[in-house]
């Protein structure tokens, strides 16, 4: 059987007269994916009544198998014309297979993001790959789309955000999201915390904007059912959350555990086997009125120091609420209601020219790895733990997209205001957390300054003691007081677990304790006969160590 496409639609040749089969529909390429081994299909692109022109991946095993009237019907649902007569279905199936037998190569991928130096969306690919890259996984209602042009964007969102760190700050975590991959980062979160009206949501709407309208900021309760399936389809982009408050703390410890894990729980197919299971990298933005540590209190948990690298709370700060420039309005109100309205209207433009200029970029993971090393030794202090040298590298990249934002005037201010507007949000994140340690030797330094008092009023002096102590002793050891805390009384009243060096060996690496027995950081020794074993801590240098810690902070 023949046939010929035209503007009209689609017609085959049944003897000697042309007949219409639907309206018009084209194969654009066969695909499978980067193996060549699997997921073999066509990439399909038809009109509808309304003309409007739709694209989606049809594999093979469903246009040859016994669902192929799956695809009929998904053709008629999204408004294709089929001529309804028994052969016109039949007919449709078999020119889609023909033309896919010599349409163009292409590979199909299940998730966005990169692949290769290709940046894949559930529309469209920007940047070279080889061959040309399609999506062909699961599609949602919530993908980047544009409204207006990049210069309406600039003039209509963009230029409120002069003068008002924090909407640059929400601009850079947006464009930050796809450096992820060539920064070699993990997903993370950048969790906005204060008061009901304070603008957070503005900020929300604001980042958002970059890749898409309103849509694209979704609430906590729906993300909590699908987290795999939206982190796929937003892999290596922005993933904005709003309404903490609004979601069960099961729910939302839940959504941070795999959020930061970056897969989904493992599965056992019907035959026993594991299931492929779901990766994602994505740069999560959320905000709400209470703190992800106030969720897993009430759950009675606390999150891990490996988690707070990557789940960074942000108090909100401006003169206004999150503002600090109402561009002559009268109210932050009626501020953010402007920006409501404009980033309705304008939006999607900025997502897609970042995404020409990375793909275009030569050598975009040595750039991006090494601006951000550049702010991160700029920014860092010689007292900064490791952990919080983790989370500065996270706002190091912010200011890095934001600034190569400027430099090729994607964004309407300088270079040096996005450079300020990051350093200005780290400040204030540095601020909140009121020390520059890693959190379980903070932790234990806040319980060890409030039990040095205590301890000092119940020791006894080694000499002088005619019973044996249940706390411990006092001495002086080569002119320098030693105090000799009971091993299972130190563990006790500090909170400490049974296996803990970790929590301990910071101070032994300051030289707080002295230790005989360095496997286990006590220090053994001899009292009436009998050997026992003591945390032998020199008080004098943790009183001046904790001093002068609370000076560099």
């Amino acid at each position: 059987m023949e046939f010929r496409l035209t503007d009209d639609g689609l017609e085959c040749l049944d003897r000697d007269r042309w007949l219409r089969v639907g309206s018009w529909i084209r194969v654009s390429a066969r695909t499978r994916d980067a193996s060549y081994k699997r997921g073999f299909g066509a990439l399909v692109q038809w009109r509808n009544l309304d003309g409007v022109v739709q694209q989606e991946v049809i594999f093979n095993r469903v246009l040859f198998g016994e669902q192929s009237r799956q695809i009929r019907e998904k053709l008629l649902d999204s408004g294709y014309w089929l001529e309804p007569y028994p052969q016109s279905w039949p007919r449709l199936q078999l020119y889609l297979i023909r033309e896919m037998a010599k349409a163009p190569t292409g590979i199909c991928v299940e998730r966005t993001g990169w692949h290769e130096r290709a940046f894949v969306t559930p529309d469209w690919s920007v940047g070279s790959a080889g061959e040309p890259h399609f999506y062909a996984g699961q599609l949602g209602d919530v993908r980047p789309q544009c409204s207006g042009s990049l210069a309406q964007w600039q003039a209509n969102v963009g230029e409120l955000c002069i003068g008002n760190p924090m909407m640059m700050f929400a601009v850079g975590v947006a464009l930050m999201a796809p450096l992820l991959y060539p920064a070699t980062l993990e997903s993370g979160l950048f969790h906005l915390v204060g008061h009901s009206s304070t603008g957070k949501t503005t900020l929300l709407a604001v980042a958002a904007s970059v890749y898409a309208g309103h849509l694209f900021v979704r609430g906590w309760i729906a993300t909590a059912n699908g987290l795999a399936a939206v982190a796929a389809e937003q892999h290596d982009m922005l993933l904005p959350l709003d309404e903490i408050g609004m979601a069960k703390p099961e729910d939302v410890d839940v959504i941070i555990y795999h959020l930061v894990s970056g897969a989904s729980k493992l599965r056992a197919t019907e035959s026993g086997s594991l299931a492929r299971s779901t990766h994602w990298r994505t740069q999560a933005l959320s905000s709400g009125e209470i703190y992800l540590s106030e969720i897993f209190a009430s759950l009675g948990k606390r999150p891990l120091a490996g988690q707070q690298t990557r789940l960074i709370e942000v108090p909100i700060f401006g003169r206004y609420g999150a503002f600090d420039e109402l561009h002559s309005f009268q109210s932050s109100q009626q501020f953010a209601d402007h920006i409501k309205i404009q980033t309705g209207q304008y939006h999607g433009s900025l997502f897609k020219e970042w995404l020409h200029l990375l793909t275009s970029t030569d050598e975009l993971s040595r750039y991006v790895t090494g601006e951000t090393q550049r702010l991160t030794d700029l920014w860092r202090t010689n007292q900064m733990s490791s952990q919080v040298v983790r989370v500065l590298r996270r706002f190091a990249l912010v200011a890095t997209a934001l600034a190569l934002a400027s430099r090729n005037f994607l964004v309407p201010w300088e270079e040096d205001e996005s450079i300020a507007s990051v350093r200005a949000v780290w400040l204030q994140w540095l601020a909140a957390r009121g020390h520059v340690m890693n959190l379980e030797e903070h932790q234990v330094l806040a319980r060890l300054k409030a039990l040095l008092p205590k301890w000092e009023r119940g020791l006894q002096a080694l000499d002088q003691h005619r019973t044996v102590s249940s706390l411990g002793y006092t001495r002086e050891v080569s002119g320098e007081r030693q105090w000799l805390i009971d091993k299972n009384q130190f563990l006790q009243q500090l909170g400490l677990p049974g296996q803990y060096m970790r929590e301990v060996m910071p101070l032994l690496q300051r030289e707080w304790f002295a230790t005989n027995e360095p496997e286990r950081a006590t220090l053994k020794i001899m009292i009436q006969g009998k050997f026992y074993r003591f945390f032998a801590l020199w008080p004098d240098r943790i009183y001046a160590g904790i001093q002068e810690l609370a000076g560099d902070e």
